[in-house]
């Protein structure tokens, strides 16, 4: 796109006709004074009407691909509260990629151009900007950057490359021809675009905003419009808003879970209700042994009970239940304390613990007691050994919170991901996408 015309204040425009030099086929400006180039609808060349002898600009030839444009040129419709009449088209593809996009020419009498741009059926509004970009990083010249700002907003560098006029068609503001090619960067910040264009005579500053394609289809009374594929550069994610949500909703219940824990530990007992050591013979058992009573504090407040066996290259299991005393309720619990160790070609390593946790759940307090099986193997040495069975009363649980978290993160795990993939969908086509790795 080239710079457009100060844009004027209300003016009337008197259309002009005027036989093509390279066909004979009459031609219509309908904006003279505002527009310097027209394509002639017959042969498709490209006419300089500044010049009085109509000087052609650039030829049509027949191998080249004629595009049909989705708004014909005249068609008049409403973006934005203002209404716009399309009144050129021109298609513009990446030198070195071949990839192609649509670029209509909209024009106002009351507020002069505008662009909008089609992209792999995505639609943008493009405004020329008289103020430039700042960028922290270097002068904005003919040089690009890797961000820019403007208007509070950062911007991201999407693509650079050459961009070059495949077709044109229409009245344009300036001198366009086809070949024409000028170098090409752009930089997003979704549901904006900032493209530099320049080549040996300017430089121009444009800013695109994306446009739903309903909302372009409605506009300009289109029957029949082809949905988008993939993700725009520019293209709003449907993800982002429901992610920010999400994410204060998560810290915010992290935050009371964390403090619900710490309450909940702070006040916690957490008191040895019971210990003692016990003898046992390795490879051998021992049956129906019975701890002395002892009292559970506070109702209804888990146990762990803590077993640390005397094993070295074997096994200890126990097999018991706690009792209630007053009452008879039972809890059963098994356990497996073994512990492995060597050296294996030259490096040392190990497997199993000495000491392991059963821990009950809600149990009511009153006096209590422990009955016990016991059984050992070693398979290398016979002999006595000990253990201990220790008691512990409201204990804090980790489990509990860790469970907790778990399940608190499903959702915004679920949204994030979700939004990083749709990201990631948008900067596929880019050389400078911040997730190369993820996209490669």
């Amino acid at each position: 796109m080239a710079e457009t015309p100060k844009e004027s204040q209300k003016k009337k425009y008197s259309a002009r006709k005027f036989d093509c030099t390279r066909c004979g086929a009459p031609i219509e400006i309908k904006y003279p004074g505002a527009s310097l180039a027209i394509s002639c609808p017959n042969c498709k060349v490209v006419i300089d009407i500044s010049d009085q002898n109509y000087r052609i600009l650039s030829k049509y030839f027949d191998k080249t691909k004629e595009y049909d444009p989705i708004i014909p040129l005249g068609t008049r419709g409403k973006l934005f509260e203002k209404t716009w009449e399309v009144i050129g088209f021109m298609v513009r593809r990446d030198k070195l990629s071949g990839y192609s996009w649509e670029e209509y020419l909209l024009f106002n009498p009351y507020y002069g151009y505008r662009w909008l741009t089609r992209n792999n059926g995505h639609w943008s509004f493009v405004t020329m900007l008289k103020e430039k970009p700042y960028s922290s990083q270097a002068a904005l010249s003919r040089v690009f950057v890797n961000r820019v700002d403007f208007r509070d907003n950062n911007y991201k560098l999407f693509y650079s490359g050459h961009a070059v006029v495949a077709y044109v068609f229409g009245e344009f503001y300036w001198k366009v021809k086809t070949d024409s090619e000028v170098w090409m960067t752009d930089y997003v910040s979704p549901p904006y675009m900032l493209s530099n264009e320049w080549d040996n005579r300017e430089l121009i500053w444009s800013r695109s905003e994306y446009v739903a394609k309903d909302v372009v289809k409605d506009a300009f009374k289109i029957e029949s419009m082809a949905g988008p594929q993939g993700v725009a550069p520019n293209q709003p994610s449907p993800y982002l808003k429901t992610w920010q949500t999400m994410r204060l909703l998560w810290v915010f219940f992290i935050v009371v879970l964390i403090g619900i824990n710490v309450v909940t530990a702070s006040r916690a007992l957490n008191y040895s209700a019971f210990r003692q050591m016990y003898n046992f013979t390795m490879n051998g058992k021992t049956n129906d042994t019975t701890t002395p009573v002892f009292e559970l504090l506070k109702d209804k407040a888990n146990v762990d009970i803590i077993l640390k066996a005397d094993v070295d290259n074997s096994w200890f299991y126990i097999s018991g239940e706690l009792v209630n005393e007053d009452n008879g309720d039972t809890y059963y619990f098994e356990r497996t304390c073994e512990y492995y160790h060597g050296v294996d070609g030259g490096e040392s390593w190990s497997e199993g613990s000495s000491t392991q946790n059963i821990l009950l759940s809600g149990v009511p307090g009153g006096k209590y007691y422990i009955n016990f099986d016991t059984e050992s193997g070693d398979f290398r040495s016979i002999g006595d050994r000990n253990f201990t069975l220790q008691v512990q009363r409201d204990v804090p649980n980790a489990a509990n919170f860790m469970w907790s978290f778990f399940w608190l993160c499903i959702l915004p795990v679920i949204s994030w991901l979700n939004m990083r993939h749709f990201e990631v969908s948008r900067w596929s086509e880019s050389d400078y996408s911040p997730y190369a790795s993820s996209s490669s």
